[in-house]
């Protein structure tokens, strides 16, 4: 007796023998290609550590900038005030919290037209306090990104408000 088979099942196993040609196929070209993303990973990985650190590095040299910039800007409010030349070079490297190191309070410029004070004879007249991060060890402030050279930024923060004494 002759056994019979139907369309359907005769459609599922052809079906089943292309898909499994089908993956040796696969197989064999992914074995030939093994490597390549190997490499390719070994080609992008230098560019992305780089845009990494400089993420990073740049967001702590303006990180540090800002906090100069702030501690000039509290310098200058205390020289408004009416304080004392010496008080408000205190004041402006206690403000920035660290970034201006302790030992440059005298690098601090405190300028007015009464010699650096707000006093009642030059009220409505400016105070400027200036801080030269060229004076920061290293020469400003240092941006290091591993396999670039090193960059410094030498920006010139200043900050000026109007005598109130």
């Amino acid at each position: 007796m002759r056994q019979t088979t139907s369309r359907t099942a005769l459609h599922r196993e052809k079906g089943a023998t292309l898909i499994r040609r089908g993956t040796r196929n696969i197989a064999k070209r992914s074995r030939r290609e093994g490597g390549a993303s190997a490499v390719e990973l070994a080609l992008l990985f230098p560019v992305l550590a780089i845009f990494l650190f400089g993420i990073i590095e740049f967001g702590v040299a303006f990180l540090q900038i800002q906090s100069i910039r702030t501690g000039v800007r509290e310098g200058g409010r205390t020289a408004a005030v009416g304080a004392q030349v010496s008080t408000t070079q205190q004041r402006t490297v206690a403000a920035a919290v660290g970034s201006i190191p302790n030992g440059h309070t005298s690098l601090v410029q405190v300028n007015s037209s009464e010699g650096g004070r707000c006093t009642s004879q030059n009220i409505g007249s400016d105070v400027t306090v200036v801080y030269d991060t060229a004076n920061l060890p290293g020469g400003g402030v240092l941006v290091r990104i591993p396999l670039i050279s090193d960059m410094v930024l030498n920006p010139v923060i200043k900050a000026s408000f109007r005598c109130e004494v």
